[in-house]
């Protein structure tokens, strides 16, 4: 009983992965949109009074000098990433590349939101990340998806 890394699996053991981190994304981008998310104090919501959280001195200073100043912009993105992420995720449409954006939002998270609050939602982010590198990984786009048609192995 040796260890095999070179074993193939099949991507359709990876699509209900991708279709779930897909769904809530989009699910969560969505929300997001209707509730206007970016006009409002979403920061502190999200992540606490800064003056008062324990997070990474680097990205403390990230979001007092870059993110604060402009809020709105970057409501604005995390709105539409997570949508547009969700969404490529669901219907399996560059999904190599949706993964890496998607590891670059859930990354930001777990640097704020999951630092500043702990327990279960930073358990959600480490989750959400690893689930994105399997993802990246094994490209179940190919299967059940759209990337089965634009990327045909010829």
């Amino acid at each position: 009983m040796g260890l095999n890394l070179g074993e193939r699996t099949y991507l359709g053991y990876v699509v209900p992965l991708r279709l779930w981190i897909g769904g809530y994304l989009l699910y969560q981008g969505i929300r997001k949109y209707l509730r206007d998310f970016p006009h409002g104090d979403w920061i502190t919501r999200q992540i606490g009074d800064l003056e008062k959280v324990e997070l990474y001195s680097w990205y403390k200073a990230f979001l007092t000098d870059v993110v604060i100043p402009n809020r709105e912009l970057f409501g604005y993105l995390v709105t539409l990433g997570e949508i547009l992420v969700g969404l490529c995720l669901v219907l399996g449409l560059l999904t190599r590349f949706s993964s890496i954006v998607g590891l670059f939002m859930l990354l930001n998270y777990y640097f704020g939101i999951g630092m500043a609050r702990g327990g279960s939602s930073l358990a959600q982010q480490q989750t959400f990340i690893v689930a994105l590198v399997v993802i990246l990984l094994s490209n179940p786009g190919r299967t059940l998806g759209l990337d089965g048609l634009l990327f045909k192995k010829k």
